[in-house]
């Protein structure tokens, strides 16, 4: 820091940020907009009072207001994944019960699992921050979730659960054709 008697005190806004965790140009920001009063130092750069520091709430990413959430209502945001998918009529009984099967097993495909969750989550109200740590990722996968479509990835799903059965079917018919075929020459009599 310089010798100038109007810096003592205080510190650049790159320090603040770091201590605040958040990025620098949030920091600007609030200096351009008045929420945040900082003083011009040599070279341009921004220094503002450790005090102001103390006073700055901590940044928040994610939208919504901090809002506590109690397990009930959690678990109550289930119930608005079936709202949602409920207009979908082809797959609409098929979506909501892999919602269901999704609620019952997690572990049965966990990324479905999380972006569901996402969707429910940010429905009922819950900033990312929350959600990330509800489902044990970040705030950052939360919001990279929250922009892909839900009905995409079900049917994503669906389709390929309907593959794989088509697909076991096959096998199975061709194994009992090739079962048959052997079972016949098996059992032939003689006729020399």
């Amino acid at each position: 820091m310089t010798g100038d008697s109007k810096l003592t005190g205080r510190i650049t806004l790159d320090e603040a940020a770091h201590r605040l965790g958040c990025h620098v140009e949030t920091l600007r920001i609030r200096v351009r907009d008045g929420r945040l009063v900082a003083v011009r130092g040599p070279h341009g750069a921004y220094y503002i009072a450790e005090q102001n520091l103390a006073e700055l709430p901590r940044p928040r990413r994610g939208g919504p207001s901090l809002r506590t959430f109690t397990r009930a209502e959690i678990e109550s945001s289930w119930a608005l994944m079936d709202a949602v998918l409920g207009p979908a009529k082809e797959w609409a009984n098929r979506e909501i019960a892999l919602v269901a099967e999704l609620r019952a097993g997690p572990d049965m495909s966990r990324r479905l699992y999380r972006l569901v969750s996402v969707h429910r989550l940010r429905k009922l109200g819950m900033a990312f921050e929350d959600i990330a740590e509800e489902l044990g990722i970040s705030a950052r996968h939360a919001r990279r979730l929250i922009q892909r479509r839900l009905f995409i990835a079900l049917r994503r799903h669906l389709t390929k659960v309907d593959q794989a059965a088509a697909r076991r079917e096959r096998e199975l018919a061709k194994h009992q054709a090739r079962a048959g075929r052997r079972r016949g020459r098996r059992w032939r009599r003689r006729t020399d």
